[in-house]
């Protein structure tokens, strides 16, 4: 298994509800997004559960089997790809057109037409290759984007019981997926604590990668190329950017 840096890489194309990135899990998203997952059905992974479609011939995880899913080795997979569905009986109602375009999808890391489809109204189109190493997510409402940067940034930076940590602004989290068009990188190996209340997280802007690898191995060189640099800082029981140097 390759060790993830503690580090988030967004790079949205918010033309298409779509972000690509680096450093957030499975188990993780599902903590992140703002409205819990019931069901999906599994495009491309290495797992044989209980439940099984057969009109797409694909299997699908339920909610009662989500937490054993979870104690999976996810990792192991390599490519993993899924949607979620509404309902199982609209599941089974899809045509032989729509289960070839979910097979593209899934295969082809991209949609035919739309990475949404209708008939079982997901929300999501979640396609990762090694588990928190590369995902393109596609978002059918993009403001979840906004909840699951913000949700994952609180969570890494909650590491005592004793720091109040205070949600993201909306305003805020709508400016970071700004710059996220321009390939954002948040590094929280670096996240700096002051007396226990003021929370410093350097962020960057460094470009749109879509090979993981490229932005990875020559990190160092990206972060000193960066066009956009500052601070994201809780403070005052606020949260705000400064420190901004813009290239």
């Amino acid at each position: 298994m390759r060790r993830l840096r503690n580090i988030f890489y967004i790079n949205a194309f918010n033309e298409n509800n779509e972000i690509v990135n680096y450093g957030l899990e499975f188990r993780e998203f599902l903590k992140c997004i703002p409205v819990k997952l019931n069901n999906f059905l599994l495009l491309e992974a290495e797992y044989y559960g209980k439940g099984f479609s057969s009109k797409s011939k694909l299997y699908r995880v339920d909610k009662s089997d989500i937490d054993e899913f979870c104690a999976e080795d996810i990792y192991s997979y390599g490519n993993f790809c899924w949607v979620d569905y509404n309902d199982e009986d609209n599941l089974e109602k899809l045509e032989p057109m729509e289960v070839a375009e979910l097979l593209y999808l899934g295969h082809m890391f991209k949609p035919v037409n739309s990475a949404f489809f209708e008939k079982i109204q997901n929300r999501y189109a979640y396609l990762a290759h090694d588990d928190g190493w590369f995902c393109r997510l596609y978002c059918r409402n993009f403001d979840d984007v906004q909840d699951i940067v913000s949700n994952k940034i609180i969570s890494e930076v909650s590491t005592s019981k004793r720091r109040k940590i205070y949600p993201i602004p909306d305003d805020l989290k709508r400016q970071l997926i700004s710059l996220a068009e321009n390939g954002l990188l948040i590094d929280f190996s670096n996240f700096m604590i002051f007396d226990n209340r003021t929370i410093e997280i350097p962020i960057y802007t460094i470009g749109k990668f879509l090979n993981m690898d490229e932005m990875y191995n020559d990190l160092i060189k990206h972060v000193s190329n960066a066009k956009y640099s500052a601070k994201l800082v809780q403070k005052n029981k606020s949260w705000k950017i400064d420190y901004v140097i813009s290239k």
